[in-house]
């Protein structure tokens, strides 16, 4: 999986994601905007994850395969959800009952900046 060269509008993941499932582009950008309102920006910093995971198309050379990018952006997905119904429901908190989500989030973002910043 590769984010999208010509089919973006800021980073070129959901044009990536519809490349490889066939939806319209739209739907997962309207996805990824309904979600991040829901999830109070937990989708919007899956997003910036992805896009420092997932490496950009050559517009030159046509790439195949990705796999395993895109069940990894599968997995974060779930794992984000899941997080999320766990901060909701009240069962992410940490000794002193404050919601742990956001700093959770923020931690799982700076160790793919930092392993993006190593394979480079």
């Amino acid at each position: 999986m590769y984010r999208s060269f010509t089919d973006r509008i800021f980073g070129g993941v959901c044009g990536g994601l519809a490349a490889i499932i066939p939806l319209n582009v739209w739907w997962f950008r309207a996805l990824f905007v309904l979600l991040s309102l829901v999830t109070v920006g937990a989708f919007a910093l899956l997003y910036l994850l992805l896009w420092l995971i997932i490496p950009q198309e050559s517009p030159a050379v046509r790439q195949r395969g990705g796999s395993g990018r895109l069940l990894l952006v599968i997995l974060l997905s779930i794992f984000m959800l899941i997080g999320w119904v766990a901060s909701i429901t009240g069962n992410l908190q940490g000794p002193s009952g404050q919601n742990l989500y956001a700093p959770i989030l923020l931690v799982i973002l700076a160790i793919a900046f930092f392993l993006r910043q190593v394979r480079a």
